[in-house]
């Protein structure tokens, strides 16, 4: 198939999704696939003011791809908004009259996302807050058209939920998270002095935890590949830390590569959101400080500073790379999860002819960087962070 063919027809199909829906109501436009291939690559992007509103009017002379620092031709790009042509018609109650794990017509779905809760590494308070703000989120916040899946790491049965409409069954599930008495705190040093682990133990359980983490969000993110509409992962997580006494780096940082270039390749965008709110680092009337030096009492507090900041770039790390954001320092996590939503109103579809090379066998396993760039002034742009030179099944 030649250059220009391939061209045309991603030009028609993006015209396409551009197109609303026909007169007679019974058919929507195709839904929009990431791909990755010899002569095509396609990347979602979303394009913010100041103030952190969409931007929906840019034409394809104001943006710019590099690959690897070098600016690649734009076949195409295209606004996809996620619109109310998306609502089945007639949708599902909310009423709970769906049967369970049932998907209504999962063509006709708005958005499909997929809410990973991590409570295995949760404290008790984050795990009550990330409870109750969900349960709200569920109920104020999610449109019927939604498709949405719950996933605990702890795999407490009744903490899991398939993709559905139903939304009493969803919030029967958040309702049975409970605080794990076997988990480990992702920032055990935020704990009160008196009650902390040995350090080293502490580093080696964390990374074998949060590893197991990574791949339970891994295989939601196999399973929404095949789902229709926006998808996003959401995962409520104290965070991540990828370097600390007695981390197996080396294991974290795969595990976290393996999930972006996942979440990338299934056009899925992971969202964070940290339950612990606003965290105070300095001492606090649970700190026990008898036996402690002046000088150990003074660093205790960049301690725990450092520590959270740790925990926190790996949820930047995470979303960063496959076009989201982490929500951290918010005590309004029902406000976090509109957030989300709202990111979730619509984006760019840009296709780009990858220069020659960029998928060959014996550059396989080279990481491509991918930005991409807006002339006009005043908005910022998020996007994936790039992809391994490996052709898609």
């Amino acid at each position: 198939m030649s250059r220009r063919v391939l061209v045309l027809g991603f030009l028609l199909a993006t015209a396409a999704l551009a197109t609303p829906r026909a007169q007679n109501g019974n058919e929507d436009p195709p839904r929009p696939v990431f791909r990755l291939g010899v002569s095509l690559v396609q990347l979602d992007a979303v394009v913010t003011d100041r103030k952190g509103r969409h931007v929906t009017d840019l034409t394809p002379d104001e943006f710019e791809v590099y690959q690897d620092g070098r600016r690649q031709p734009i076949t195409a790009a295209v606004y996809i908004e996620v619109d109310d042509r998306f609502v089945p018609t007639p949708y599902p109650a909310d009423d709970g009259a769906t049967t369970s794990g049932e998907i209504v017509r999962p063509p006709d779905a708005r958005r499909t996302i997929a809410i990973v809760v991590d409570d295995l590494r949760m404290g008790f308070v984050s795990v009550a807050h990330a409870r109750w703000s969900l349960k709200k989120f569920v109920t104020t916040s999610l449109r019927n058209d939604d498709l949405v899946g719950l996933l605990s790491t702890s795999g407490e049965p009744g903490t899991s939920t398939p993709f559905s409409y139903n939304r009493p069954e969803l919030s029967m599930a958040i309702g049975r998270l409970r605080y794990s008495m076997f988990g480990l705190r992702a920032a055990s040093i935020l704990d009160p002095v008196g009650g902390m682990a040995d350090d080293f133990l502490n580093g080696y359980r964390e990374a074998s935890f949060a590893v197991g983490a990574l791949a339970r969000v891994e295989a939601i993110i196999d399973a929404l590949r095949g789902k229709p509409g926006r998808k996003a992962v959401v995962l409520v997580s104290e965070g991540f830390t990828i370097f600390a006494p007695g981390n197996d780096n080396v294991g974290i940082e795969y595990a976290m590569h393996r999930l972006v270039d996942r979440a990338n390749r299934s056009g899925v965008v992971i969202y964070a959101v940290d339950p612990r709110g606003l965290v105070v680092t300095g001492l606090t009337a649970a700190d026990n400080t008898s036996g402690m030096s002046p000088q150990s009492v003074g660093k205790l507090a960049s301690q725990r500073a450092d520590a959270l900041r740790d925990t926190q770039n790996g949820l930047r790390y995470i979303t960063g790379e496959t076009g989201g954001f982490a929500v951290v320092d918010d005590n309004d996590l029902t406000g976090g999860f509109r957030r989300v939503l709202d990111d979730q109103q619509g984006y760019y579809l840009i296709g780009y002819q990858p220069e020659p090379g960029t998928f060959d066998t014996d550059a396989s396993g080279r990481f491509r960087k991918v930005k991409v760039r807006v002339t006009r002034k005043g908005v910022k742009v998020r996007t994936r962070a790039g992809f391994y030179g490996v052709r898609t099944e």
